[in-house]
């Protein structure tokens, strides 16, 4: 039997080896094809998912829900193959996807921690796979087994399965698709040790929150070497429409050789690309109908002459075109009078003709005009021109200087925003390096001597960058190392990297270039002008992904979002301050943190998911932008070369979904299920901050728990404890119970007696390996200072966003700022608004 079926990725992917680079690609690599592994394999798939198999005490996925559901092992060859493939419309042009980035906090500083952050090739969110199981029938009709699988298939329908890396982090949650054709019997006996508990939260940004994206910070002392193709800059024009974007990409690719020389080149390509695409557009075949003047004479002859009188009169609309019978025949009547009766001699002599020539399109023009903002009026005057080429290049000509200066305006963005990027190049040039190693070993041009002398590097490689290559490969014997499939392989998956990156690098500076992040400057005469003519991509911008979507031109749509790390880490810090506070660094501690966070080669009990917006369709809603200085503690004064600006989530209606999910709760872990919920009250009172600039009043969050699902396959024991004598509901094999709105609080509150115990242990300060104090000696000895204060004077703290006060006096339109205003940027963005002192 062959089952098949959609799998939806509900948050990004990534199964990648453990330097977390590239998504594993099929085959040798170089169609970047990619697929979600069907069986384990061999040694090199020991640590990585797989829908079924074994390797050493790895298993499969599918095995592992059959295992924890059923308490058995799944039988040997029910489920004898699988396929996984994404689906062709899911790839981008270039079969490269996203990129998510992390870095790991130091617990004596809580600040990041040099040299463990990660970068890793995710597949987009949204995107959609193939999979096809294969069903050993002899094997599914023994047993319960036909029922069995029907509910393991179950649990991924409903979006209880994660596949890869990171699951505890945001990554790899799915959903399948699928007719199951099987029969299912609901009086199934599960393991009593099955459960499943899911939290739905929501927080909104009444606070202003920043979750840094790390795009965007401009570093002049650090130039990028990379060159700017034109296509791309032409690209990141979302106004313009795709069919003209796409000519103009073609004429205008290539190293740009400056930033003046391509600009007059858009100009001069693109009044004329649109001329061409119009008159296209309005080229057809048109087919009409005459009287022609030479036939005439034939009809005063005849046994039903017509009159000259008559045919006088049908003179004056012969040899005229008319688009259809019926225009005819009524022209014809009107010209025969009271002998209207003789129109039918008349239409004898109709010639039909057609010819290819241009009939405007007003459809093509409205298109064209409402994307790039053109004056509808020139409509009349280029329809009447729609047969000569070069008058209408020249009208558009003189329409496009009112847009042209907008698409200027992307264009310096996106110049400067090469130097936002300088880590691309160090990565770029470090992968290249690595390349000719390998090539050297391929080559047999290092030595087994040479490769156990980590101050030996080959010719033309850094030493930093050899003792780096030795580091990475230490658990690798030379030998192993020569193996030239796999030497060729790891060539590929390099150069693919350095790919990925520059095309990577390519649509994060398009992105960043658009008018929605950028800064607001206050410039023009006095500082009276606010307008993005004085404007730059903001340094540091809210983190934001990469997601499929069918009109995402295959390449994806832009999502703001928050990490399920950082929401992890966030709650982890939280969870190592107080713990430590009640109880001391002690192994109490450590198997409390352990057990709901996990650690290396142990999954903890919580499965954080990303934040998503609601309602994620407008990235320019209630988006602020905020600047930030450096003071000269010599001179007071502010220095120019230090200036942040930031743009960051500020207002209600930017509301984030969050979910959280945990697994078969047993006793054990009841006390860690305790402490929880006293996080997730923390979370509720706003103590639990996210991202960035907390110190900046940022990232105080209010939470609300919207919903809480409880799976379990008995109604006592860990259901009573946790929830009291609510009834439960069959749910399949499952008995459910669904809590909303109010009842929330009253749920959580049946934790609260289950306490902490341990001693509080040792208190003496812990110091950091280099000496000082370290930060977890402050995790207890914290609180909250509230200060209340009266203005005296005057206060004016000067914003970049727009200004909060709007007028028109005397005809004049007057903007004026608040004293403290934090009011998100203009929608507009063509027209410079004036603010006047009030």
């Amino acid at each position: 039997m062959i089952l098949r079926g959609k799998l939806f990725a509900e948050s990004p992917i990534y199964r990648g080896n453990a330097r977390k680079t590239l998504f594993t690609r099929d085959g040798d690599g170089t169609q970047r094809l990619v697929s979600l592994a069907g069986e384990i394999a061999g040694t090199a798939q020991s640590l990585m998912d797989a829908f079924v198999g074994k390797s050493g005490n790895n298993i499969g996925l599918l095995d592992r829900i059959w295992l924890r559901l059923y308490n058995s092992p799944m039988p040997l060859d029910l489920i004898n193959g699988v396929r996984c493939n994404l689906c062709d419309e899911s790839y981008p042009k270039d079969n490269f996807f996203d990129l998510r980035m992390g870095i790991r906090l130091d617990e004596d500083r809580w600040a990041a921690e040099a040299n463990a952050n990660y970068k890793m090739e995710t597949l987009f969110r949204n995107s959609v796979f193939d999979l096809e199981l294969s069903i050993k029938d002899s094997v599914l009709k023994s047993k319960d087994n036909e029922a069995r699988l029907y509910y393991v298939l179950q649990e991924l329908k409903e979006g209880r399965f994660w596949f890869g890396a990171g699951k505890s982090k945001g990554l790899g949650r799915c959903r399948l698709e699928m007719e199951i054709p099987l029969s299912a019997d609901t009086n199934i006996n599960i393991n009593p040790k099955s459960n499943h508990l899911t939290l739905k939260l929501t927080f909104n940004a009444e606070n202003p929150v920043l979750v840094g994206w790390n795009w965007g910070k401009l570093s002049p002392e650090i130039p990028a070497f990379a060159a700017v193709d034109g296509s791309s800059l032409v690209e990141a024009m979302y106004d313009i429409l795709e069919p003209i974007r796409n000519r103009l990409e073609a004429v205008l690719r290539g190293p740009i050789l400056t930033p003046e020389d391509w600009k007059k080149k858009l100009a001069e390509y693109l009044p004329r690309v649109m001329a061409i695409w119009l008159r296209e557009r309005s080229m057809g075949k048109s087919e009409f109908w005459t009287i022609p003047s030479s036939g005439l004479d034939k009809l005063t002859k005849g046994k039903f002459p017509l009159s000259s009188k008559l045919v006088d009169r049908l003179k004056q609309i012969a040899d005229q075109p008319f688009d259809d019978l019926k225009s005819v025949e009524n022209a014809i009547n009107e010209a025969l009078g009271k002998k209207a009766n003789m129109t039918k001699r008349v239409l004898e002599i109709l010639e039909h003709k057609s010819s290819a020539g241009h009939k405007f399109d007003d459809s093509a023009w409205s298109e064209l005009a409402n994307s790039m903002f053109l004056d509808a009026s020139l409509r009349d005057s280029i329809a009447d021109q729609i047969q000569n080429e070069a008058a209408v290049v020249g009208i558009l000509t003189e329409a496009c200087k009112n847009i042209l200066p907008q698409l200027y305006q992307q264009v310096d963005r996106q110049i400067r925003l090469i130097e936002s990027d300088p880590w691309v190049d160090i990565e770029i040039v470090n992968r290249e390096e690595h390349i000719r190693i390998k090539t050297m070993l391929l080559n047999g041009q290092i030595s087994e001597a040479q490769w156990n002398n980590k101050n030996q590097p080959p010719e033309g490689i850094s030493n930093t960058t050899w003792r780096e290559f030795l580091q990475a490969h230490n658990r690798v014997q030379f030998r192993h190392l020569l193996n030239a499939k796999n030497l060729k392989k790891s060539i590929v998956n390099d150069n693919n990297f350095v790919e990925f990156l520059e095309n990577y690098r390519e649509n994060v500076r398009q992105e960043l270039s658009q008018s929605y992040n950028t800064d607001y400057r206050l410039g023009g005469v006095a500082n009276r002008e606010v307008s993005k003519k004085h404007g730059k991509p903001y340094d540091n911008m809210f983190m934001r992904m990469l997601s499929w979507s069918p009109s995402s031109q295959e390449k994806g749509a832009w999502e703001v979002y928050i990490p399920g790390s950082t929401i992890k880490g966030a709650f982890r810090k939280r969870a190592s301050q107080v713990l430590k506070t009640l109880l001391g660094e002690t192994n109490k501690t450590d198997e409390l943190l352990n057990t709901l966070f996990g650690v290396q080669n142990q999954r903890g009990l919580l499965y954080f998911s990303d934040a998503y917006l609601k309602d994620p369709a407008d990235p320019e809603r209630s988006w602020c932008s905020m600047d930030g200085v450096r003071m000269d503690p010599k001179t007071a004064r502010p220095i120019e070369q230090a200036k942040a600006d930031y743009l960051f989530a500020y207002g209600e209606n930017l509301s984030f979904q969050l979910r959280i999910d945990i697994q078969d709760i047993g006793e054990k872990n009841l006390e860690a299920i305790s402490f929880f919920n006293h996080l997730l009250r923390d979370f509720q009172m706003g103590d639990i901050p996210l991202g960035g600039q907390k110190t900046n009043g940022f990232g105080w969050v209010n939470s609300e728990i919207t919903s809480i699902s409880w799976l379990t396959a008995e109604n006592d024991g860990i259901s009573k404890t946790l929830f009291g004598e609510r009834e439960l509901k069959h749910d399949n094999i499952w008995k459910r119970l669904d809590i909303e709105g109010e009842e929330v609080e009253k749920a959580l509150l049946l934790a609260e007696s289950l306490a902490i115990k341990g001693s509080k242990g040792d208190r003496k300060v812990p110091r950091a390996d280099e000496g000082f104090i370290s930060h977890r000696m402050f995790g207890g000895y914290c609180g909250i200072l509230t200060l209340e204060g009266e203005i005296l004077t005057p206060t004016c703290v000067q914003e970049s966003g727009e200004p909060s006060f709007r007028a028109i006096l005397e005809d004049l339109p007057v903007n004026g700022w608040d004293f403290f205003s934090m009011s998100p940027p203009s929608n507009d963005s063509r027209s410079p608004q004036r603010a006047y002192a009030l």
